[in-house]
């Protein structure tokens, strides 16, 4: 199949999409066309192509939402249950790309919709795909569905009330298997018992890490929370529709560095260096400012996954030449290194007392500066410098001006 070949390089940039992807969006403005165009991916694209799922998302993320009566067609034609799963295991091509189209449309969808469309029968489906004799894939993109789907809370308890968490206490059992497909659903099956299905009487993953030897590590609080971070800090992935980024903790503005990437994934990703001030866009990094120093960084698209070795552990092929590593210059407090999952953070958020006259950005410093022309007022000034439209009426930032508070 040519399909996401011939996507390869509108996945890697901001070009105009291409008369084919024109042409699906117009069928896809009908109930009928997004039908056939849904049936068609979940058809035709073959199981060993890296880019599959990816273009499914891509390709229905641009088109229409599809109305209640067309997810209502859907689901009668798939007619999804646990017995589907089993009784046509022999094409995981198919399953596989069914679970991604479930999965795209879980998180375009919310509230109703996605409640409505997660079916008793496709739950069931979904549930029966997380067995070990189905196709890895197959296992993943079931995993990442049901992720999605849970970002409905009433979604999240129907899932959590099916047992999920003791099918994942078995997939977590891959997470560092040698098989990379493998590895990639036992990262998520961990990754999903931290933070969204959690087992009674099992320690979360975070308090038994031992991070003793880690001295960098990927910023967690740099990054939007689409963006999945292991708890050792080294190990990150994408399961969003968007392109998510991250960079390392530790900045270097002289002298020889190196570090190392594994490249989990057969996807697109974008691994190098960036600035603090680096707009982390779908191309190639162009911002860099000697005054900011360099980041480690590394952008990914939906479902790529990579692991860092910043030196905490030997190098498979390290310069001839002398070379420093951030693990060796690097310095993190204990509290530093903690990544917490998603239930943990919030607790926390919710306890910080906030001051009525901070940033609503970094919820820190003094709101003091006013944006022209449209003159909204609750930012900071450091946080007003990275901004370029305002936050508020998304109007373009022309200057910043440092209220002056008068003390009587």
């Amino acid at each position: 199949m040519t399909t996401t070949l011939s996507l390869l390089p509108l996945l890697c940039s901001d070009q105009e999409p291409p008369y084919s992807m024109i042409t699906l969006h117009e069928m896809a403005e009908t109930d009928n066309g997004w039908l056939d165009v849904v049936q068609s991916l979940i058809r035709v694209i073959p199981l060993e192509d890296p880019l599959g799922p990816a273009v499914i998302t891509l390709l229905l993320d641009e088109c229409p939402l599809p109305t209640k009566d067309a997810l209502q067609k859907l689901t009668e034609k798939l007619g999804l249950s646990g017995a589907t799963a089993i009784q046509d295991s022999s094409n995981p091509a198919k399953h596989r790309n069914t679970t991604a189209v479930l999965g795209c449309l879980a998180e375009k969808l919310a509230g109703p919709a996605s409640i409505s469309l997660l079916s008793p029968g496709i739950l069931e489906y979904l549930l029966e795909s997380l067995n070990f004799r189905f196709h890895p894939m197959v296992i993943l993109f079931a995993l990442i569905a049901l992720e999605k789907f849970s970002q409905t809370s009433e979604n999240k308890m129907t899932v959590s009330e099916s047992q999920i968490s003791d099918r994942l206490l078995l997939l977590e059992t891959w997470t560092n298997n040698g098989d990379f497909l493998k590895r990639q659903v036992g990262f998520c099956a961990q990754w999903s018992l931290d933070n969204l299905f959690l087992k009674e009487g099992r320690q979360l993953t975070y308090e038994k890490a031992d991070l003793t030897p880690i001295n960098a590590m990927l910023n967690s609080n740099d990054v939007s929370e689409y963006l999945k971070i292991s708890p050792y800090g080294l190990e990150a992935r994408c399961d969003a529709s968007s392109f998510e980024s991250v960079r390392c903790t530790f900045c270097v503005d002289s002298g020889v560095w190196y570090y190392e990437v594994t490249v989990i994934t057969s996807g697109v990703m974008q691994i190098g260096w960036a600035t603090k001030d680096s707009k982390f866009l779908n191309h190639p990094f162009t911002l860099f400012s000697r005054r900011s120093g360099f980041f480690a960084a590394a952008s990914f698209m939906s479902y790529q996954q990579c692991e860092f070795n910043f030196g905490a552990k030997p190098f498979k092929y390290p310069p001839a030449n002398k070379f420093s590593t951030f693990n060796e210059y690097a310095i993190l407090a204990p509290e530093e290194k903690v990544i917490l999952p998603r239930h943990r953070r919030l607790a926390l958020l919710k306890q910080v007392s906030i001051r009525e006259n901070c940033c609503t950005l970094c919820c820190d410093e003094v709101a003091d500066t006013e944006l022209k022309p449209c003159g909204h007022s609750d930012l900071c000034m450091e946080c007003a410098l990275q901004l370029e439209t305002c936050p508020l009426c998304r109007q373009e930032i022309k200057t910043r001006v440092r209220q002056i508070s008068h003390i009587s």
